[in-house]
């Protein structure tokens, strides 16, 4: 098949294909023997330039020689005269050997260069008069450059020898100069008139081949014109975007009217596919888009088994209108290989616009995720009991708004660094809250903005602006308990669920949330509680209680409590306890106590800590015992963790305890041994 259409393509193009190869051996031959007469020039040009040096030489040998008559008249040595005087008769001599006989000689850099024997019978006649009057010359210079003194006699006799030699010398060489420029120029109109010749001959051959291509040209226009404009035709109606792509990943010159519109952006012919990828996707949906195109251009894979793998199936992207307006678009593009010959030569690369369709999936997903997450909110509702579910609404809503109040007072505030740790422990302790009544909703809410906050508070300095995006979390909280109200007016039907009395799920929803806990870290816990005394306090002591509880279990459980096999090395049972218990004491006052048999408090960890976290150096550490590194836990931003996770992390749990106690006037009181127990106890005041 391919021979087959080689003899074609030659049998219709024969008369310019003769045509083109003539005019390729003719120039070949001109450019040869011009590149040939061209060196010769070359040549000659070296010649002339270091035959002119002969003349200055031969004026340097004589005045060296009047140099050291006059250092010897005053008494000097003439050292340096002699030192030039026998440079130049070297170069002077290894110059004139050279015009004689072909060879190296000095050049004007002080670098050897090859000289061409001097053929012509006026030159070589020249020379061989320049001989005979240079050979006795030097032979009378030979005393004056030999190391030791030589005679005022044979100064003298240099010196006449000089006189007598260096007009005829100089003639000589300017007659050497004018032969070799005699010789260059008959070279140099040699050369014009091959140079003339070839450009009227290849002027005749060109005319003949495009005399010929010409008239085939005419021929062939009219049937690409009919072709392009079938394909322009087809190419301005389609609503797809099409295009080829060759191999060097470039577009090819026709492409649907559609693709700039889809695009929302010029493409021009040969525009570079990689350059306008790269505005559309991530750097690593690039990367793997190359790799897939250039596997299509591979013919070791089949088209129809790596379809799957084409990462531009659905490319979401944004641009900005003629109208100034951004649009949104999501678009898919599919390729298929375009063979010539067997192999492949382009890809055809079709580009649909799927926004409406992705518009329409998400919204049938963001329909079924919505109602998803109601239904869970409403399952999660339906576990709390009604009065202490309306008693959390009541206090994450005033927590909120008194978190506004606190921004809005933002621009008079001098330590906004002060103000994100305020937050961030009422958030936590709200966080706290919501994950014993396993309301998941408001737990992850938190989470996210407690996320937030930890990028502020570990800034070295918190500006006014800083806090500008703050208030858009609040207000989803407090949407989301509306939310949450609404759908409580919607349950009210179903209130027979809500009987349980308001104190009694509170330990049964620490239990649930030292399970969940323990899960997410790999570990097992039981707990016991002894909370009865909890109801006979008042209202706003027992959220305080409620809240410090709720922060030093999930301490315990992330921190305290080892995995199973750390226990098993220690000889523990696999389960860690914990126990949660509300008593009076002798002193009148009443005691919450949290004790687990976990890890202990280790104040080297504890140092190591805060060593970590840049706010001591060593020297600071030092000056502090075990019982004051171990208070440090309750420093704002202080953690032992490894890695933040929705329950340890941030080093604002223990912030949170410190801050409750301080609001109930109570004491607090740590005991702890390493791998043994730690056991915290709040005391205060009824």
């Amino acid at each position: 098949m391919q021979a087959e259409s080689s003899s074609r393509f030659a049998g219709k193009y024969r008369e310019i294909i003769l045509a083109v190869a003539c005019f390729l051996v003719f120039d070949l031959a001109v450019l040869v023997l011009n590149f040939y007469i061209s060196f010769q020039i070359s040549e000659d040009a070296l010649s002339i330039n270091l035959a002119g040096r002969q003349r200055m030489l031969s004026q340097r040998m004589a005045k060296a020689l009047l140099v050291i008559e006059t250092d010897v008249e005053r008494g000097a040595t003439g050292a340096q005269a002699r030192t030039e005087l026998g440079r130049t008769v070297e170069l002077f001599d290894t110059t004139l050997k050279a015009f004689q006989s072909g060879g190296t000689a000095t050049g004007g850099d002080d670098k050897p260069v090859r000289l061409a024997r001097v053929d012509s019978p006026e030159g070589r006649n020249v020379l061989a008069q320049a001989n005979e009057l240079w050979l006795p010359y030097r032979q009378k210079l030979v005393p004056l450059l030999a190391p030791g003194a030589f005679t005022p006699l044979q100064l003298a006799e240099a010196s006449e020898k000089a006189r007598d030699t260096n007009l005829k010398l100089l003639a000589l060489m300017n007659a050497l100069t004018s032969q070799l420029e005699q010789t260059a120029n008959a070279k140099a109109d040699t050369l014009r008139m091959v140079q003339t010749g070839g450009i009227l001959l290849a002027l005749m051959n060109f005319a003949f081949i495009l005399f010929k291509f010409i008239r085939r040209l005419r021929d062939n226009d009219r049937k690409i014109e009919a072709a392009q404009k079938e394909t322009a035709d087809i190419l301005g109606t389609v609503t797809e975007g099409l295009f080829l792509l060759d191999s060097t990943m470039h577009i090819g010159s026709q492409y649907s009217a559609s693709l700039q519109r889809i695009l929302g952006r010029p493409v021009a012919p040969g525009t570079d596919f990689r350059n306008l990828l790269g505005d559309l996707v991530k750097e690593s949906t690039f990367d793997l888009a190359i790799d897939y195109i250039e596997l299509l251009f591979g013919d070791r894979v089949k088209e129809s088994l790596i379809g799957d793998l084409n990462p531009l199936t659905a490319v979401e992207f944004t641009f900005t209108n003629p109208e100034g307006m951004p649009v949104r678009r999501v678009l898919s593009m599919q390729f298929n290989r375009v063979r010539d010959n067997g192999k492949v030569s382009h890809l055809l690369v079709t580009v649909f616009d799927i926004t409406a369709q992705v518009e329409l999936e998400n919204a049938l997903a963001d329909a079924k995720e919505k109602a998803k997450a109601e239904i869970e909110i409403m399952l999660d509702l339906l576990k709390v009991n009604p009065a202490t579910l309306e008693q959390f609404l009541k206090n994450a809503e005033a927590a909120l708004l008194d978190i506004n109040a606190h921004l809005r007072a933002a621009s008079s505030e001098n330590n906004h660094r002060r103000m994100v740790g305020t937050i961030f422990r009422k958030i936590h302790a709200l966080k706290g809250e919501a994950a014993v009544l396993e309301l998941h909703l408001f737990e992850n809410l938190a989470q996210q903005f407690e996320s937030q906050l930890a990028e502020l508070r570990d800034k070295g300095m918190v500006s006014g602006d800083d806090l500008l995006s703050l208030p858009f979390p609040v207000e989803e909280f407090l949407q989301k308990i509306s939310m949450v109200r609404d759908l409580i007016a919607r349950l009210s039907d179903y209130h027979s669920a809500f009987n349980v009395a308001a104190d009694d799920g509170f330990a049964s929803n620490l239990a649930t949330l030292a399970e969940r806990i323990a899960a997410d870290h790999g570990k097992q816990v039981k707990i016991e509680t002894d909370l009865d005394l909890m109801r006979s306090l008042p209202q706003r002591t027992r959220v305080e209680l409620q809240d410090i509880a709720v922060q030093l279990l999930r301490n315990a459980v992330a921190h305290g409590i080892e995995t199973a096999g750390e226990r098993h090395e220690r000889a523990k049972p696999a389960a860690g306890s914990i126990y949660i218990g509300l008593k009076p004491t002798e002193s009148g006052e009443y005691a919450l106590t949290l004790r687990d048999d976990g890890r202990g408090l280790s104040p080297q960890h504890i140092r190591d800590a805060l060593l970590k976290s840049g706010r001591y150096n060593e020297a600071q550490l030092a000056e502090l015992d075990d019982r004051q590194i171990v208070m440090k836990i309750f420093e704002a931003g202080v953690s032992t963790a490894t890695q933040v996770t929705r329950d340890s992390g941030h080093g604002v749990g223990m912030d949170v305890v410190k801050n409750k106690v301080a609001q109930l006037g109570a004491r607090i009181r740590i005991s702890s041994r390493v791998d043994a127990f730690t056991q915290f106890s709040i005391h205060f005041a009824a």
